[in-house]
């Protein structure tokens, strides 16, 4: 009992609302002969700099697709990114490339960003690659240009698919995009570190333009929506034989995802720790955004004061966030805690809760070892909880809200 309640000595879960963790309008691609058009866009061409972001959603981990392309020709392209042989290649035009080994990770979302820069000394600093935050190995062939190519006859910038033409289309892509971002300039590691979760507002210096893919119905009749523009009305999509209307080949919501990662956080005092292990790890500030915290990049994180904290986690090509922990330094220590009695513990079907004097009706929350919310409501006065239906564990009780809350941990036979 009590290895396990040093275990589960974290305080409570506390989802923080945020837009990053509200984004329920996305497009769906379905792989069979779907694309977004942008027409002959020059965002790419002919630039000395660039950042291309994307937020989506693999629905097949391996297999042969294009995720985003400028191209007549392997000799005259501006600019490609292409799964081929269980490789994911960047092509720039002529036989100039890099590459690194990618199968998707269909059960998260995914955050992809290339970063290039015309101006760099070696190729290692002209392309970097990054997936979820993550600085990609990549191997290359030939020298990455100063300039991207503008290709003739113009090409037209696509996404989800190679387009070599007019009806000479390959290689479509399985899944779904959450947003796509273009930027004027080489975004550090940092700022690709702190867009792996926040979309953007559309007011970031430099951002030439964004689709959040909010235009329509998620899953409605959108097939009046024959074209829409990005947030800064720069640049056009044309859906191209999508549907537009249903669960697929149209504006959606959120992926369904199974959630592979261990995101729970076990918390003592002011240090969190993310249970999972073996991972990259990135501390979140969740009253500033979610912006990551420089140099939080451990598996534990010590909280320097109160606050909601959340921890970005990546295992191999899959990564996920936690929900918002909140830390309050008079937290379990606190008077309401005194206050708080609960039995019997351990618990087989009845649990009795007593707040003591002090307000009306506290709401109060049930979590398991895994941080999930399985129970909540309100007392009165002194209360009998059924909890025979629970799971044999340790659970945390929260009674209360802010400063005026009490925690309790219970065991379940």
């Amino acid at each position: 009992m009590k290895t396990t309640l040093l275990f589960l000595a974290f305080v409570l879960f506390a989802i923080v609302p945020s837009k990053a963790q509200t984004d329920q309008t996305w497009i769906d691609l379905d792989g069979v002969n779907d694309y977004l058009d942008l027409g002959t866009d020059p965002i790419l061409a002919g630039k000395t700099q660039f950042t291309l972001e994307m937020r989506m959603h693999f629905d097949n981990s391996d297999g042969e697709y294009t995720i985003i392309g400028q191209r007549t020709s392997d000799l005259n392209r501006t600019f490609v990114i292409q799964r081929w042989s269980g490789a994911l290649y960047i092509l720039f035009d002529g036989s100039k490339y890099a590459s690194c080994p990618f199968d998707a990770c269909t059960t998260e979302r995914s955050h992809l960003a290339a970063v290039y820069n015309g101006a760099g000394a070696a190729n290692t600093d002209r392309l970097k690659f990054y997936i979820n935050g993550v600085a990609q190995t990549l191997t290359f062939t030939g020298t990455v240009p100063a300039t991207t190519l503008v290709t003739a006859p113009a090409a037209n910038l696509v996404l989800g698919c190679e387009n070599n033409g007019a009806g000479t289309q390959l290689q479509f892509f399985d899944g779904q995009f959450g947003e796509v971002c273009f930027w004027d300039h080489a975004l550090t590691p940092a700022e690709i570190s702190g867009r792996v979760i926040p979309e953007v507002s559309g007011t970031e210096t430099g951002l030439l333009e964004y689709f959040h893919f909010d235009n329509g119905v998620p899953g409605g009749a959108n097939t009046g929506i024959t074209s829409f523009v990005g947030g800064n009305a720069v640049g056009t999509i044309t859906p191209t034989n999508m549907a537009m209307t249903g669960a697929t080949s149209n504006f959606t919501g959120s992926p369904t995802l199974t959630g592979t990662i261990n995101v729970s956080v076990s918390v003592a005092g002011n240090v969190m720790t993310a249970n999972a292990t073996g991972a990259t790890y990135q501390w979140l500030d969740c009253n500033n955004g979610l912006a990551p915290i420089p140099g939080a990049t451990s598996q534990s994180y010590t909280a320097p004061g109160n606050g909601n904290y959340a921890v970005l986690i990546a295992q191999g090509l899959c990564a996920n966030v936690s929900a918002c922990v909140e830390i309050l330094s008079t937290g379990i220590t606190s008077k309401q805690t005194d206050r708080l009695r609960i039995y019997p513990n351990p618990v087989e079907n009845e649990l009795t809760i007593e707040m003591g004097a002090g307000g009306e009706n506290p709401p109060f929350e049930i979590f398991d070892p895994m941080g999930r919310m399985v129970r909540k409501g309100n007392l009165i006065g002194k209360a009998t909880l059924q909890v025979v239906d629970l799971a044999p564990g340790v659970y945390l009780l929260q009674v209360g809200t802010g400063s005026a809350r009490g925690v309790k941990i219970f065991e379940k036979n």
